[in-house]
């Protein structure tokens, strides 16, 4: 592309579909559009595999990324439903109400999920890229969701990036 509008609200939906289709063939591999969901979520062997643009530049390692906006609110809710828990969590004060996100019922999303998989595992596949330079890094890794704006990792592994010639 000699444009950054692939890198924009079109790289988010299509991030999901690339990586479904490049994976569909193998054994075990399905995809689920959650309710509520502009996307299809592939499965594989009982893990969610949910891409995550995390830099534009590839000396970045995943583990130091800041999550921000490109961790979105699907990624999060499948974290907080099917990802490791936390080591810590804030004590939350008596009586006090619950905030929009804690709110939110996230019930649809699981009954979805675990209609295709028993006790799924989500897998971060963290990747770098940006309009020059195409696919610069990609990893994947277990992490929980600490107070809803941090990541707390476990294994992480970097995959080789094959470059087309």
């Amino acid at each position: 592309m000699d444009t950054d509008h692939a890198f924009g609200p079109v790289r988010w939906k299509q991030q999901y579909e690339v990586l479904h289709e490049y994976l569909h063939d193998l054994p075990d591999v399905v995809g689920v559009h959650p309710p509520g969901a502009q996307v299809r979520v592939t499965i594989c062997r009982g893990h969610l595999l949910l891409p995550w643009r995390y830099a534009t530049r590839s000396d970045l390692d995943m583990r130091d990324a800041r999550p921000g906006r490109d961790l979105n609110r699907l990624i999060r809710d499948l974290l907080i439903l099917f990802g490791p828990e936390p080591s810590h969590e804030e004590v939350t004060l008596p009586l006090m109400p619950l905030t929009p996100e804690e709110a939110r019922d996230r019930s649809p999303l699981r009954a979805a999920v675990e209609q295709l998989t028993d006790e799924p595992r989500v897998l971060l596949v963290g990747f770098a890229c940006n309009s020059d330079e195409g696919l610069l890094r990609v990893s994947w890794g277990e992490a929980a969701l600490v107070g809803g704006t941090e990541l707390k990792w476990g294994h992480v592994e970097d995959l080789p990036v094959v470059r087309a010639r």
